[in-house]
């Protein structure tokens, strides 16, 4: 079963790549990787992370030196 270019089996998961040699002269990601949206980048949520991080470090700080 071949389906989106993609290798299947019957249950319909993806198989692992074997045949490389047909991949030597274009070596390049595939299409779906490229054109794949970046709708929410680590960049802001690492910003989240820290605020939160920030906040429930303030809490622990007021609440065990007061």
């Amino acid at each position: 079963m071949d389906t989106n270019n993609h290798r299947t089996d019957k249950d319909g998961h993806p198989q692992a790549e074997d045949n490389y040699a047909a991949h030597q002269e274009d070596p390049a990601p595939s299409s779906e990787a490229i054109k794949e949206p970046n709708d929410r980048p680590a960049s802001n949520t690492i910003w989240v992370a820290i605020i939160i991080a920030v906040i429930i470090l303030a809490i622990v700080y007021l609440v065990y030196v007061f």
